[in-house]
């Protein structure tokens, strides 16, 4: 009962297939915190899990059991630069766990096909449904736009599929083309040693609900010696270029800066949610914790919050 209380923001399972044919993973488990007793112990599960703690929140070495089952797309399939850690902002604890995913599409010329990597030997599908707090987003590649995708619908080259649903075999069957060219369950009955992200909810929320049981029992002092947050790792530098930069390249923080400058050096939050479209509760905390770094700065116009490069001069503001 705790654990479903506690993870009640959900999870969000993001997608971007990349022209080479690898894909981007980008998971992200939100918990509500509503009180500091909460949030202390949060920071305890997510300094683990950020430490490489296998047994805290979601492991990547699911979506390698994943790898070792699969045989029928005839290609090589690695998991690279996995990324782990955790963000608190103010309410919202948000743990999270990034990586690559090798030859997860087709690559057909100019084409990307996204299929055959949810489907298992047999034809089944190791993804057979979404639990009501679980999404999955599916972006377009840079440069490309869907072409085809028979069985879902798409909002600007974004596919969102929110849960509770099911999802039969070969129901993801999405082709990208270049930009240019010609118009056109989780949790797994039959391969149980697959438990992906439902095993995730269970066993990070059981661990968060742990954690505040251990605190609510002790009354002494060392129980509430605060943790300070893991930052995620500073990001790769991107090479200098005089052309348009790399967007798959950029880091979250690095995107966010890229359209600053694209728009003046200011854009309304809302404006940063479309643009990239990433979550509300993502931007939130990434504005949040850039914020605090330095590297942006957020000024509160009426319902909305104006977020600027550092020391943009706001006077000429036009509040459209």
């Amino acid at each position: 009962m705790a654990t479903n209380e506690t993870a009640v923001n959900g999870t969000t399972i993001r997608i971007t297939p990349q022209p080479d044919g690898d894909a981007k993973w980008n998971v992200s488990m939100e918990f509500a915190l509503r009180s500091e007793n909460e949030t202390a112990a949060f920071k305890e599960l997510g300094t683990e899990f950020a430490r490489g703690n296998e047994e805290v929140g979601f492991s990547v070495d699911t979506f390698r059991r994943i790898i070792r089952a699969k045989t029928e797309t005839g290609r090589e399939m690695k998991i690279r630069d996995v990324n782990r850690g955790y963000t608190v902002n103010n309410d919202t604890g948000t743990l999270y766990l990034s990586f690559i995913w090798t030859n997860f599409t087709r690559v057909e010329g100019d084409r990307l096909l996204l299929r055959d990597a949810f489907l298992l030997d047999d034809e089944s599908t190791w993804l057979q449904s979404l639990s009501a707090e679980q999404r999955l987003v599916l972006a377009s590649p840079d440069g490309y736009r869907i072409q085809n995708s028979p069985n879902l619908g798409h909002n600007n080259g974004t596919i969102r599929l929110e849960g509770p649903r099911s999802l039969s075999p070969g129901e993801i069957d999405v082709t990208y083309v270049k930009e240019g060219q010609g118009q056109g369950g989780l949790p797994v009955s039959d391969f149980s040693g697959i438990a992906l992200l439902l095993l995730a909810l269970g066993t990070g929320g059981a661990g968060l609900y742990v954690l505040i049981q251990r605190r609510d029992e002790s009354v002494d002092d060392s129980s509430s010696d605060e943790r300070s947050p893991v930052a995620p790792p500073d990001p790769e530098p991107v090479p200098e270029s005089d052309d348009e930069p790399d967007l798959d390249l950029l880091s979250d923080e690095e995107r966010v800066e890229h359209l600053l400058e694209q728009n003046g050096g200011r854009m309304k939050q809302a404006k940063i949610v479309t643009e990239t479209n990433w979550s509300n509760a993502k931007v939130s905390q990434l504005l949040s914790s850039m914020a605090d770094e330095g590297r942006v700065d957020k000024l509160r116009i009426g319902r909305e919050n104006l977020i600027t490069l550092p020391d943009e001069n706001v006077a000429d503001f036009d509040d459209e």
